[in-house]
């Protein structure tokens, strides 16, 4: 029996490429950038001072109730990870030399899957509060017939998500590239003994591919539409926290919590926890206000209500306590 791999998306350390030499090592081309308003005003923050909002915002948050079964808590034993122990570990945060998330959309977008794509990459950087770049589709030409294959049961095209990994993205990583991150509308595998992955990511190379191939038609309907945006935003912004070394969340109900399904992935909120959110403020220089008000704009720009709510009653709270 092939195993599938859930949603907390299988990660490879340290990939290795003998073909890379030979691929195209071109950068990729740019065809919209996304910054943060503030992003210029970079702060080393105090970390007392964060862990002082995480007491303030703790009250609106749940805490994770016991697993169902099937569920990630279920299956798998995490340790979780404080904000003190995070900012112990010496974690992947941006640098002057490498600081750009890039997006990469490979294969065919219609209309709809194309500004979705465009969506999450302005909400990366309001999420991460740092540069990203949307680059130009690459062709599905790129990945060659040895890469692909059919699903021996569901009769269903799939990508091979390594070679993605190691001779598509690893040698087009541009140099100031805190990540490069790419998604396709194509189903991926990552080889023998494996159903699909809804995505795969190499820390080491700072590379990763996700599919938005489960997240639902957007052109079917407005709802169908919205569902598709959030599984997608949550997909980039949890991976991506993975990228700056962010462990899952076993405290409170998070965006970075381990999913094991659609379900259960669709039942996580997209924002952080208190000690989360705290990690990325801190990692990224951002103020948390700051943060909470862009994230607010944008999610009532997008219907998002559950989620702007939030961010509204989050900023109340830090404003006073």
């Amino acid at each position: 029996m092939e195993r599938v791999l859930r949603l907390c998306f299988l990660v490879v350390l340290g990939l290795v490429s003998q073909v890379a030499r030979s691929e195209d090592r071109s950068r990729p081309r740019i065809v919209k950038t996304f910054e943060p308003v503030d992003l210029g005003r970079f702060q080393q923050i105090d970390p007392e001072s964060l862990q002082r909002t995480i007491g303030q915002l703790e009250r609106i948050h749940r805490k994770l109730g016991k697993p169902s079964p099937g569920d990630w808590l279920d299956q798998q034993k995490e340790v979780g990870q404080t904000f003190r122990q995070y900012v112990a570990s010496d974690p992947v945060r941006p640098t002057g030399r490498r600081h750009i998330l890039y997006v990469q959309p490979i294969g065919e977008f219609d209309a709809k899957q194309s500004e979705i794509v465009e969506l999450a990459s302005e909400y990366l950087a309001l999420y991460m509060h740092t540069t990203v770049r949307l680059c130009k589709v690459l062709p599905s030409t790129t990945v060659p017939q040895k890469a692909r294959r059919e699903h021996p049961e569901w009769k269903v095209p799939q990508m091979l998500s390594t070679y993605l990994l190691k001779n598509v993205l690893k040698p087009r990583l541009p140099d100031d590239a805190a990540a490069y991150i790419a998604f396709t509308t194509t189903d991926l595998w990552p080889g023998r003994g494996w159903n699909f992955v809804f995505g795969q990511a190499s820390l080491r190379d700072r590379v990763g591919v996700w599919s938005m191939y489960r997240n639902g038609d957007p052109s079917n309907s407005k709802a169908d539409y919205l569902l598709c945006l959030r599984r997608t935003l949550r997909i980039a912004t949890h991976e991506t926290g993975h990228m700056f070394s962010l462990a899952h969340c076993i405290a409170y109900q998070c965006n970075m919590c381990g999913a094991n399904h659609l379900q259960e992935s669709d039942r996580l909120p997209l924002y952080l926890c208190p000690e989360c959110h705290a990690k990325i403020a801190w990692a990224m220089g951002v103020d948390p206000i700051e943060r909470y008000t862009q994230l607010s704009q944008f999610c009532k720009q997008h219907e998002m209500g559950w989620e702007s709510a939030y961010y509204d009653q989050a900023i109340g709270l830090l404003r006073d306590p």
